[in-house]
């Protein structure tokens, strides 16, 4: 009668085991996540501008200066002049150029 208990248990035991495989195989497998932004916007520009490089500047006297690029556009590279007020905890654009006007 033990036998037959233990024979039942066992049998319980190796079909939750299958079950479980079985689950993680089917609904724990890669979750590939995919983003899809649109390319165009109808005017031949993306609408979101992928920025090449960023670098920030020093200028001394709570002023620092900002020079970005796009990657799309070359001639559109940008230089901006900020002034951080320690006093009022606040940032101030001074002025920004673009880089071929200043040639």
């Amino acid at each position: 009668m033990i036998d037959a208990y233990a024979r039942e248990l066992r049998n319980i035991r190796i079909t939750l085991i299958v079950f479980i495989i079985i689950t993680i195989m089917v609904f724990g497998g890669s979750n590939n996540l995919t983003l899809d932004y649109p390319d165009d916007d109808g005017a031949g520009m993306n609408v979101y501008p992928q920025f090449k490089y960023s670098n920030m500047v020093d200028l001394g006297n709570g002023h620092f200066g900002v020079l970005s690029g796009r990657t799309e556009l070359s001639e559109e590279e940008t230089f901006k002049i900020y002034y951080y007020d320690i006093e009022k905890d606040e940032l101030v654009l001074k002025k920004d150029t673009v880089l071929s006007d200043l040639e």
